[in-house]
């Protein structure tokens, strides 16, 4: 019989509705592709709520279940999961893990104030270690909804046809600070968006920078 050596918590009572990111050590725990992936799968049935084992989340994100303990030691450690019950399954320790937030923000305080000296090489090697890894995470999931036929290029529904643009172009400031503004209202729009567990997936990724020259 399965023994339960710590009672399942309330893991809807315990999770936070924001973490707001402000320190160097969580970005690097966010800076690699996989560990995004495991949050954002947790992230996602929070609603539920749910807590996952790592065989169920190598299920979830087809991955060897062996991979990824180091990773949900990692995420554990900087605080974005926690353990939610712990039990003896035929003699070997199982836990199960819940998200500790429903979102991730990375603080725009933080961000916008890099100091210099190897902090700042820090700071900046860890955002944009945050940034390739949610690309590449998105390109995977993208990636793999098109193989699998669950995103379909030429789909009737226009509502259901990917909307994709990658450009580099050159434009007036004037216009280029009203595109920022319609980029920012965009992004707040999506974060403030309400979870429907009845409602179609959608997956966004919304960029746009403008470098001094």
């Amino acid at each position: 019989m399965d023994e339960v050596k710590d009672a399942a918590m309330d893991a809807g009572a315990q999770i936070d509705d924001v973490r707001r990111v402000d320190d160097v050590e969580t970005l690097k725990a966010l800076s690699d592709p996989l560990r995004l992936s495991i949050l954002r799968v947790m992230m996602d049935s929070v609603g539920e709520p749910r807590a996952w084992t790592a065989k169920e989340l190598a299920g979830a994100l087809a991955e060897p279940q062996t991979k990824l303990y180091r990773h949900l030691k990692h995420l554990e450690e900087a605080r974005l999961i926690k353990v939610a019950e712990t039990r003896v399954v035929s003699g070997i320790v199982e836990q199960r893990y819940v998200s500790a937030q429903r979102t991730v923000e990375l603080s725009r305080d933080f961000l916008a104030t890099t100091p210099g000296g190897e902090q700042g090489d820090d700071q900046r090697n860890a955002v944009v270690g945050v940034v390739g890894s949610a690309v590449t995470g998105f390109v995977r999931g993208f990636e793999v909804a098109l193989r699998s036929g669950a995103v379909d290029l030429a789909a009737t529904d226009p509502e259901r046809r990917p909307a994709v643009m990658v450009g580099d172009l050159r434009m007036p400031a004037e216009r280029a600070a009203v595109f920022h503004a319609r980029f920012k209202q965009l992004i707040d729009e999506v974060n403030a968006e309400p979870a429907d567990p009845e409602g179609v997936p959608v997956h966004v990724m919304v960029a746009l920078y403008s470098p001094e020259e």
